[in-house]
Order: structure tokens, then C-alpha cells, then sequence
């Protein structure tokens, strides 16, 4: 008798679940159905979704039972921010990639060989060094002249005179050349040195592009 009992009870669940299914798919019932998960972790199955769930990640159940789509959870302003930023990064990335791509590409066509660049290289240094040489020349007779200049003003220190305004400002405005003159050099000295250094990686990559690549040390 028990087990008729029991028989019976998984017929009507049975039923049941037939009833339930014929009723989703019944020309009455909604042509889409909604899935999807609370923040509670509780699955909940509805022709429309409540407004408080509307930013949920939840699936779209056609009237066959096929999950057609999936609609993702609303993302909140720190992840859109994350988002965007990594977008950033991305044509960040790609516009470095090509600007390297075309500069290889110009690299290979402005040079015949890597003695054509390293002519250019040493074209380069000598224009430099030849500004440098003539501030040089002009630095020594500023220094000449500022000597004098302090010469004859330390005669009227010594003889109990006052030094003439116009010396002390010719002794003065000599100084700034000559500072202006030291830094101008210093300056370009610098630009040299990263003329070389810059030249001298283009000749490493130079060779790399073009097959030619040797163990031995950068040509200086």
C-alpha cells in the first residue's frame, strides 16, 4: 500500500512538471523568459524583471527553451573607469607599435649601408663640434678680456680709488658672456653625445633589420 502511495506521488509531481512546461510553451505564455541569479544566489525564472534586479546578469529563454542571449550584469563606475583606462593604455600601445613599425620602415630606406649611416652619425658630431670650436675661440678672448678688466680695476683698489661704475659694469657684463659662452658649450657637448648614442642604436638596429648584425662593438 506504501508503495502505491508512493507511485502515485511521483505521477502528480510528474504531471506536475508536464503542466508547468505546457504552460511556458502555451500560446499564452510569454514568448521570452528571464533567468538569473540575486545577490542572495537565488535563481529566479519571470517574463519580466523587477526593477530592483534590472542591473543583474541574467539569460534570455525563448518560448523552445533555447538561451539565445545573455544579458551582462551592469558595470559599476570603478570597473567603466578600469575600462576605459585600459582602452587608453591599448591605443597607447598601438600607436607606439606603429609609430615603431614606420621608423624601422624609414630607417632601411634613408640608408644605402651602415657606413652610410655612420657617416651620417660622424656628419652630425663634426657640425656640432664646429659651433663648439668657434664659441671656444670667442670664450678665450672673453677671459682674456675679463682679466684685463679686473686688472684695472684692482690698480684703483690699490691706489685708494673708487672702481668707475662703467668698469664694474663691463666686468660684470663680460662674466655673463662668459657664463652664457660655458653653458652654450656645455650644452652642445650634451646634444653630441646623444646624437651618438642615438645614431649608434639606429646602426644596431639597422643591422638587425637587415641581416648584417655582428658580435663586435657598436662602431664609434
Amino acid at each position: 500500500m506504501l508503495h502505491s502511495g508512493l507511485k502515485l506521488g511521483a505521477q502528480c509531481g510528474l504531471l506536475a512538471s508536464i503542466g508547468f512546461a505546457l504552460c511556458l510553451l502555451s500560446p499564452q505564455a510569454s514568448a521570452k523568459l528571464f533567468k538569473w541569479v540575486d545577490e542572495n544566489g537565488n535563481v529566479h525564472y519571470s517574463d519580466s524583471v523587477p526593477p530592483q534586479h534590472v542591473n543583474r546578469k541574467r539569460e534570455v529563454i525563448n518560448e523552445s527553451g533555447v538561451r539565445s542571449v545573455v544579458v551582462d550584469e551592469a558595470k559599476s563606475k570603478e570597473e567603466l573607469i578600469t575600462e576605459r583606462q585600459q582602452e587608453a593604455l591599448r591605443k597607447k600601445e598601438e600607436e607606439r607599435q606603429r609609430k615603431a613599425e614606420q621608423y624601422q620602415r624609414n630607417l632601411i630606406a634613408n640608408y644605402r649601408d651602415e657606413r652610410d649611416l655612420i657617416a651620417t652619425r660622424d656628419r652630425n658630431i663634426e657640425s656640432i663640434q664646429v659651433s663648439i670650436n668657434f664659441v671656444e675661440a670667442n670664450l678665450g678672448g672673453l677671459r682674456l678680456d675679463l682679466e684685463e678688466l679686473v686688472r684695472e680695476a684692482a690698480t684703483f683698489e690699490r691706489s685708494g680709488k673708487k672702481t668707475p661704475k662703467l668698469l664694474k659694469t663691463q666686468i660684470a657684463e663680460t662674466r655673463r658672456k662668459i657664463d652664457e659662452a660655458e653653458a652654450y658649450i656645455k650644452e652642445k657637448r650634451i646634444e653630441q653625445e646623444k646624437v651618438r648614442n642615438e645614431f649608434n642604436q639606429d646602426l644596431e638596429l639597422y643591422r638587425i633589420l637587415t641581416g648584417t648584425q655582428r658580435t663586435n662593438a657598436t662602431a664609434r
